[in-house]
């Protein structure tokens, strides 16, 4: 959980610089809070794997936060 202006800068970063699925799932399930099966109306694509390519692209997200530091 980003707390401090400076990790809010690094999660920003690195949110930036996702592919555009992986960045389009993050922006939708947090930014605008739809939930995966939403999501998986809007983007043509089961339920499962939304929820599943969430999970991938948060571990990716960690990862990217602790090479930054």
């Amino acid at each position: 959980m980003a707390t401090t202006d400076a990790e809010c800068e690094r999660l920003l970063s690195c949110i930036g610089e996702l592919d555009g699925i992986e960045k389009e799932l993050i922006i939708r399930r947090y930014y605008y809070e739809q939930k995966p099966a939403e999501i998986a109306v809007v983007l043509d694509i089961p339920k499962k794997q939304v929820e599943n390519k969430l999970y991938y692209v948060r571990q990716k997200l960690k990862k990217m936060m602790e090479n930054q530091e």
